[in-house]
């Protein structure tokens, strides 16, 4: 029974990080859908940091970053410490 136990707990957390790594391209690609779809795009930058399409590309991730925190705060679920407790991080 316990050898059981550990192979669902193991299930378990190889399940949670598939899911995620698997929805992941999908956040990327709604948050970035608003970009695709415009003709023009006109960028001013004071020459200071990223500029063009890696700023774009940063903006997209930097997007990105605040999904873990976002879903957090509105269902008390930690995705990143689940993450790290999965692969025992």
């Amino acid at each position: 029974m316990a050898k059981k136990a550990d192979a669902w707990r193991e299930y378990k957390r190889a399940a949670m990080i598939d899911m995620y790594l698997d929805v992941l391209p999908k956040i990327a690609a709604e948050v970035s859908a608003p970009i695709a779809q415009a003709n023009k795009i006109t960028m001013v930058s004071s020459g200071q940091g990223e500029i063009g399409a890696a700023k774009l590309t940063g903006e997209v991730l930097s997007i990105m970053n605040y999904v873990p925190e976002m879903v957090k705060t509105m269902t008390g679920v930690d995705i990143v410490k689940s993450i790290r407790t999965a692969i025992g991080g």
